[in-house]
């Protein structure tokens, strides 16, 4: 019985192979008919239009050398490496990106593409936590015109530019180009910066509430007792004792009222007549203070400072304009001391005009920012006005040459080390260009840099430069076009002056 049913099942499978082989040919003989259909349909229609020449090849292709002719089987093996190694060591690895919601600044070298950065819709998106950068970067690597072309595209963007300080005069022409306005401030420039400027009122206070008349009042006063204060630090170099700031205070509130009566805005001549009419109060201790913070301010309507600081301004603000900048080149060769007053005066009228949230998103630059960290006074405004950028719709940069610079702002250990410091915590956006080998370990330390970051800082070529944000770095070539080449060219005296040599020769 088994034996049977073995060899009848045998039979029916037979029967179905053969079944199956009736079919395979038969779908054959259709496929070659097909293709013959198809073949005299193509003769017919070459003969007729003489458009389709006749292959002189099979169905495997043109039969020549590396033609890969006919069929195959491709095997892909991979290769056992772990994560690290393949994100390091293989080629044709990108790294992270940033997107393209920005503007553009140049190419990611590690193959990320296009490189693009917005800090206002970084910090929407919680990229970065701070409205601050620092540049650093030799003479000669890119780094300003990277500041430049950044600044340059932001206003064509609808953003507005303000440079607190330009001491060589560099962004003269950029502001010009962009249809800005450019404040020359200088010995016998015949401009006039009143640093007690009220300023710019907002709409609504630091709780986002209406800014009643009381709220602006104080808002004013503490700014104005604060560039006070600046001032008489600098032409000191020490600290007010008490007296001394009590007397500076009343003497300010004195010179206000005085102003008022007038229907004029207080001026830096008006708090020292009040102080010298305090010279007889009957305390002796505030007369004394009276007589020392008096000699102290007429510095400023004397000397290299007269005619700069000591009136009402003669400048006009245009709030609207996309670009504004203090030109201060002309202050190359003063004092010491008269630099660090019209640094902190320049930044301090600036801030004043720009700080509010009705004035839309801002980018404030500080250039040759070394000089704005070595006093004290400065760097503590500073300090306090970059915590305030994300209240105000600012973006600082401040440009340095090394990271070193940041030690001229004090001894370690020091108060305005700390303060130093703590701009380099804030600033949450740091791009390198270049350095020093000599720089590289203090660098590296300050920075937190790896190794191929350390590596990489020694051979960045002019325009590249190492951008860290987010966590994340970025090897970015600044691309710029013709046009921002020639407005950005630095080196345009020297290049004259090398063609006048030559033609001379």
């Amino acid at each position: 019985m088994t034996k049977t049913t073995s060899k009848r099942q045998k039979i029916e499978v037979f029967d179905v192979y053969e079944a199956n082989r009736a079919d395979k040919r038969a779908s054959a003989t259709s496929t070659r008919q097909v293709i013959k259909d198809l073949k005299a349909i193509q003769d017919q229609t070459t003969e007729t239009t003489g458009d389709f020449p006749r292959p002189t090849w099979g169905r495997g292709g043109q039969r020549r050398p590396k033609s890969l002719h006919g069929t195959g089987i491709l095997h892909t093996r991979g290769v056992p490496t772990t994560a690290h190694t393949g994100a390091t060591a293989y080629p044709y690895v990108a790294g992270t990106s940033l997107g393209a919601d920005g503007l553009y600044i140049g190419r990611d070298l590690n193959g990320g593409g296009a490189f693009c950065f917005d800090p206002w819709r970084l910090y929407e998106r919680g990229v970065i936590s701070g409205m601050s950068m620092i540049l650093f970067g030799q003479i000669g690597t890119g780094k300003s015109s990277l500041a430049k072309s950044f600044a340059v595209r932001l206003v064509q963007a609808g953003r507005k530019l303000s440079v607190a300080s330009d001491k060589k005069g560099e962004w003269t022409r950029v502001v010009r180009a962009l249809g800005g306005s450019v404040i020359q401030v200088g010995p016998s420039m015949g401009t006039r910066l009143n640093p007690l400027d009220p300023g710019t009122r907002p709409s609504l206070n630091a709780q986002g509430e209406p800014l009643t008349d009381e709220g602006w009042a104080l808002m004013v006063r503490t700014r104005r007792m604060a560039i006070l204060v600046t001032l008489v630090r600098i032409l000191t170099n020490r600290e007010l004792s008490p007296a001394e700031h009590h007397v500076l205070s009343l003497a300010m509130d004195t010179g206000v009222q005085a102003a008022q009566a007038k229907s004029t805005v207080v001026v830096i001549p008006d708090v020292i007549d009040a102080l010298e009419a305090a010279k007889d109060h009957p305390d002796q201790l505030v007369a004394d203070a009276s007589s020392v913070m008096a000699m102290t301010l007429h510095r400023m309507t004397t000397g290299d400072l007269a005619g700069m600081f000591d009136g009402e301004t003669t400048a006009y603000f245009d709030a609207d304009a996309p670009a504004t900048s203090i030109d201060t080149s002309a202050l190359q060769g003063a004092s010491p001391e008269a630099v660090r007053v019209v640094n902190a005066c320049s930044g301090a009228w600036t801030e004043a005009m720009v700080t509010t949230s009705d004035g839309g998103q801002r980018l404030v630059i500080y250039e040759e920012g070394w000089d704005n960290i070595s006093s004290e006074a400065d760097l503590q405004r500073m300090v306090e006005s970059w915590k305030l950028a994300r209240a105000y719709g600012i973006f600082n940069v401040l440009i340095l040459h090394k990271v070193s610079d940041l030690q001229m702002a004090g001894d370690v250990g020091s108060r305005m080390a700390a303060m130093a410091k703590s701009l380099l915590a804030d600033a949450d956006v740091k791009v390198i260009y270049r350095q020093d080998r000599s720089t590289l370990k203090l660098t590296t330390d300050e920075l937190d840099l790896s190794d191929r970051e350390r590596s990489l800082l020694k051979h960045l070529g002019k325009g590249v430069g190492l951008w860290r944000l987010g966590g994340s770095s970025f090897e970015v070539k600044n691309d710029l076009t013709r046009v921002e080449l020639a407005l950005f060219n630095t080196d345009e005296r020297l290049v004259t002056t090398t063609a006048e040599r030559q033609a001379r020769a």
